[in-house]
């Protein structure tokens, strides 16, 4: 990972992995709300983005989980957090990751079928 934009470095080694991982019909997308100033800002809050939603998310068999990728020493907001709870009171599982490993980890236990996470995990 890089040491500016540590998130980053991780949301692309994530992304790498499922690009290749992902099996049957399995799949998932970066949701990228960051950056943009307030402009972007006002206008995503404008079409309904919610605040704190989460960096990433995988669908597989009708079931959705979400990923919220940290660094090693970043925090969960309090945004985040009233949002995470929102989705687990929908019913939507929400991880919060800070390694590829704990990456598979969290697809292992929400049963998404993976190709290579022995190979890699």
């Amino acid at each position: 990972m890089t040491r500016r934009a540590p998130e980053q470095a991780l949301q692309r080694q994530i992304a790498q992995f499922l690009d290749v991982a992902l099996g049957g019909t399995a799949w998932y997308s970066a949701i990228p709300l960051g950056g943009g100033g307030r402009v972007r800002g006002a206008i995503l809050h404008s079409t309904g983005t919610k605040e704190g939603t989460p960096d990433m998310c995988v669908v597989d068999a009708g079931r959705v989980l979400f990923l919220e990728l940290k660094s090693p020493k970043g925090r969960v907001s309090p945004a985040q957090e009233a949002c995470h709870r929102a989705l687990r009171r929908a019913g939507a599982p929400v991880y919060i990751i800070r390694s590829l490993d704990e990456a598979i980890a969290a697809l292992r236990q929400a049963g998404v079928p993976l190709r290579v996470a022995e190979a890699v995990g």
